[in-house]
């Protein structure tokens, strides 16, 4: 499982779907600001220690 995803999402039928989720840092990047599409991979791939209080939420608890 990697480190971070990226989900293309959209509606169907009125209701929000998942597309594909992708590895943050496999994903299509090309119509995102090229910073912060940066910005998503590095922190997805940095240290644990290093996770701001405000990412915890969507840290994946391992076994």
């Amino acid at each position: 499982m990697p480190s971070a995803i990226v989900a293309d999402i959209g509606r169907t039928d009125g209701r929000w779907a998942v597309d594909e989720a992708n590895a943050a840092r496999a994903s299509g990047r090309c119509i995102a600001h090229r910073q912060t599409a940066l910005d998503t991979v590095l922190r997805a791939a940095g240290p644990r220690a290093a996770v701001v209080a405000r990412d915890l939420l969507f840290v994946r608890r391992t076994a």
